[in-house]
């Protein structure tokens, strides 16, 4: 399905999203994806953060590729891993101007109104990445394709996450989950021998 670079693809397609739709109701706003003590520091004032917390087996797809070598040991088919990507969304800016919340409801409507990562946004955002170099990924071809949907952290996650993990006072924020993200290793199956002989039934008859 996809190769080794789908999960930054799929990170730099929800940044393009975002970018194309949800600063709108801050100007001067820009999407980040650095990790959350940077937020507050080096520029980053006003905007959109997008930051993967956590990488999940994929529970509707993490069996569907098996199995994949024979009972001798032989690759049959590419090994793929079937990932549930979870990403967490921090709005940051002047809280007098309420401009996190503002944000807040632009990303939020931005993913109602399109909850699919796209082959023609994936394409978009491969030709249009500088850094890092996505030319060779083919998440594009992916089928099925990766939908984004909300993803519910309760208090104590909040906690645990922002005093616990990351150490950082909290921000307002929202998580969504990104999947299926089906990753392929870089392998070639050996293919089955063809058929030589065919056994001849020897089933007796009723």
């Amino acid at each position: 399905m996809s190769n080794h670079l789908a999960i930054a693809t799929v990170t730099a397609a929800l940044k393009n999203l975002v970018s194309r739709y949800a600063l709108e109701a801050v100007p001067g706003a820009h999407v980040t994806t650095v990790p959350l003590r940077s937020l507050g520091s080096e520029g980053l004032t006003r905007g959109v953060n997008i930051f993967l917390f956590m990488a999940s087996p994929n529970q509707a797809f993490r069996n569907d590729h098996v199995p994949t070598r024979s009972p001798q040991g032989t690759l049959i088919a590419v090994p793929r891993v079937a990932l549930t990507l979870h990403y967490l969304f921090t709005f940051y800016g002047d809280e007098v101007r309420l401009e996190p919340q503002l944000l807040l409801g632009s990303v939020v409507t931005t993913f109602q109104r399109q909850p699919v990562l796209t082959p023609s946004l994936i394409r978009e955002t491969i030709h249009s990445t500088p850094l890092p170099d996505l030319s060779g990924s083919n998440l594009d071809k992916q089928e099925p394709h990766v939908q984004v949907t909300p993803y519910a952290l309760n208090l104590d996650a909040l906690h645990k996450m922002w005093s616990s993990l990351y150490q950082v006072p909290y921000s307002l924020s929202v998580a969504y989950e990104c999947a299926p993200v089906l990753v392929d290793a870089d392998v070639v199956p050996t293919p089955p021998p063809p058929v030589k002989q065919v056994a001849p039934n020897t089933t007796p008859k009723p």
